[in-house]
């Protein structure tokens, strides 16, 4: 779902939308070239959806035509603790479906969101596979872009997620029809044993060859590679495989075993060559197979829409047929809604901060991502490639759901009939809807779907009852932890770090300077400072000890220092100097006013069995490459006191009567 479009009722809400949506088709490339990507089944065993390559890509190359949406999920196991406390932000427990899919935040560039982050990315952050021998895609980090919405002055502010564009790139040059892998590192895997099976990890494919190397030993009784030929073979064919059917299914299971090609023929081949190359054979299908019993994910992608006010839009990139497809959409299921509540904070029995049950802040934005129903607490995410920017539109949509009738591999059609009870112990997604063209698309259309009745009569009270506010007031419209306050804004309200971080020529205000000029509200300062220094030693002391030194690249930004030597920090003092900057033509030297500065920072260490001890630094000459600006958390658009919130409507004709547990159950049967 892309920002909520304002409504337009009858006539004139369709002559308008019609017009922007044949100026768009106009202003569209005629036809977008073969399919890029395809959902097909994975070469990996009973490993499910693949994703391919439609198409070839070289190395650097970007694979598909845009990045893809991410959507932060913030403090979600705390928003699901005991109401009576006992849980920090960090260390509830949760079954929440989305986290098989789910990326470290630090991973997109997210981390600034919220204490506690994970990130849910469509397309390639959920549905390719990983093979650690075979990883050919590296992914990035995604971009903030609020897509012109007006936090401000528009009421679909914060109703769609800000963070766009994760991209992916090719490792290496990749053939048309290659399974397309990504990296979800080893712990990923070890730490779900249980589920997927002992999945091979790096050192496992190592291991698996060093056993291939003793098992060609066996086979001829010599260390030497070339007498594993046919005629110097102790046992014969049959035999050979038999025994190879006894390591792959032996009853002990490894990862190491897993590693090992599957078939005894390949197993025989990689004992000359590596498994890798076995691997990456294996794992590639015919563009023609793909044509045939893949699905095309590259069908839409997204722009402005062509709606006022809602942001971007998914459109056409090739003429879809009535009929046809325009996008699967396998989904996740979330057996219960509330689980993606998010409550304010009180103050527990025992002291300490817990959930306040009786007053609800805001709903996670994936929220509006979902589909599901009024009778029925289940939630359904779809999560491939540019369906999150189909829009709404009541009367004037040209696409609808129905559910796969194929891929039986992955589609569990009798899940269908299933209680809420049987899909919440289901822990891997299993259900496949698609988007399906009512009538022929042109190339370059936007495609809209219907979100229901209910969505649009909440939209339309959302309209109604949301205020503008003025930028000096910005702090006040967020759904923080805080009561209204008198927090001076300063003249430009919400400002990111990153486009105050751009300008590396003015000065950095003092404290005392940002009295009367403050920087925006969600931002602070972090020192590049080393504050564990060799005279910054460890005591205990009656106060606070205080150090004092000049700036020491060597010291405090070294070749090795990552955002352990990052601190927040206080200005104090600034101090001009001047550098040479060449030749002005008329024979003398330009001289370029730069800045260093005197910081402040507080440290807090950890020390063994005692309370942690504070220190203050005080650091001079500091220069403006070693201060930035980050932004602070629960400030982002995300977190608008007044956005959105409300899923998509899976229409009756499709949502399962088994599903529809708000209701009596002899109603639903």
């Amino acid at each position: 779902m892309a920002a909520p479009p304002l409504t337009l009722r009858g006539s004139a809400a369709a002559c308008v939308f019609l017009a922007a949506a044949r100026l768009a088709a106009s202003e569209a490339p005629e036809d977008a070239g073969p399919c890029q990507l395809y959902l097909a089944e994975s070469t990996i065993p009973n490993a499910g959806l693949g994703v391919f390559a439609g198409t070839s890509f070289k190395e650097n190359e970007m694979i598909g035509r845009v990045g893809d949406a991410a959507f932060p999920t913030v403090d979600h196991d705390w928003h699901n603790s005991p109401a009576s406390g006992g849980l920090s932000k960090h260390e509830g427990d949760y079954h929440w479906p989305l986290t098989n899919y789910d990326w470290n935040a630090p991973d997109i560039g997210m981390d600034s969101e919220a204490e506690d982050v994970s990130v849910t990315v469509t397309g390639f952050g959920a549905a390719p596979n990983c093979h650690f021998r075979l990883l050919n895609v590296h992914e990035h980090e995604a971009t903030y872009d609020n897509a012109g919405v007006d936090r401000y002055t528009d009421p679909g502010a914060g109703a769609s997620t800000p963070w766009f564009n994760r991209s992916s790139t090719a490792v290496r040059d990749i053939e048309a029809g290659s399974e397309l892998y990504v990296d979800y590192g080893p712990n990923w895997f070890l730490s779900r044993e249980g589920i997927f099976e002992l999945v091979p990890i790096k050192d496992s494919f190592e291991k698996a060859q060093a056993f291939l190397k003793e098992y060609g030993k066996l086979l001829v009784g010599s260390e030497n590679p070339a007498d594993l030929v046919e005629d110097k073979m102790s046992l014969d064919d049959e035999v050979q495989r038999d025994l190879w059917d006894v390591v792959k299914n032996f009853s002990y299971a490894s990862r190491e075993r897993q590693a090992l090609p599957a078939d005894h023929k390949d197993a025989m081949r990689a004992i000359h060559g590596d498994i890798q190359a076995i691997e990456k054979e294996n794992s590639i299908r015919s563009v023609e197979y793909l044509e045939k019993h893949g699905k095309c994910q590259d069908n839409i992608m997204p722009k402005m829409s062509s709606i006022p006010h809602a942001g971007r839009g998914a459109f056409a990139t090739r003429f879809i047929a009535k009929g046809g497809l325009v996008a699967p959409a396998p989904v996740v299921h979330i057996a219960d809604k509330a689980a993606a509540n998010m409550y304010n904070e009180t103050i527990g029995i025992r002291g300490n901060i817990v959930r306040d049950e009786e007053h609800l802040m805001l709903k996670q934005i994936i929220l509006n991502y979902c589909f599901g129903h009024p009778n029925s607490t289940l939630l359904l995410f779809p999560y491939s490639s540019n369906v999150a920017y189909i829009n709404h539109h009541s009367t004037e949509y040209n696409a609808e759901l129905r559910w796969a009738t194929d891929f039986a591999f992955y589609h569990h059609e009798d899940w269908l009939s299933k209680p809420i009870e049987f899909l919440e112990e289901q822990w891997t997604s299993g259900l496949m809807l698609e988007f399906i063209a009512l009538r022929d698309i042109q190339p370059g259309e936007e495609v809209l779907i219907n979100y229901g009745d209910e969505w649009q009569r909440a939209w339309d009270e959302h309209v109604k009852n949301w205020k503008p506010i003025s930028a000096e007031s910005d702090y006040n419209n967020l759904t923080l932890w805080t009561d209204l306050s008198e927090h001076n804004n300063g003249k430009l309200g919400y400002v990111r770090a990153d486009a105050l971080n751009q300008d590396t020529d003015s000065a950095l205000r003092t404290m005392e300077e940002q009295k009367a000029e403050p920087y925006p509200h969600n931002v602070e300062m972090k020192c590049q400072v080393n504050v564990n220094h060799e005279t910054a030693y460890l005591f205990e002391p009656e106060t606070i000890p205080y150090f004092t030194r000049d700036w020491e690249e060597s010291l405090d930004d070294p070749p090795d220092a990552d955002e352990k030597h990052l601190h927040f920090c206080n200005i104090t003092e600034r101090y001009e100097t001047e550098e040479e900057s060449g030749d002005s033509g008329e024979g003398k030297e330009d001289k370029k006013v730069e800045y260093v500065y005197t910081v402040e920072i507080e440290a807090k260490k950890e020390t063994d069995g005692l309370e942690p001890i504070k220190e203050r630094h005080t650091v001079m000459d500091v220069p403006r490459d070693a201060i930035s600006f980050v932004d602070v958390h629960y400030t982002s658009d995300v977190f608008l006191k007044h956005a959105f919130r409300h899923e998509m409507k899976l229409p009756d004709a499709i949502f399962p009567k088994a599903w529809m547990n708000l209701i009596p159950k002899e109603e639903r049967e």
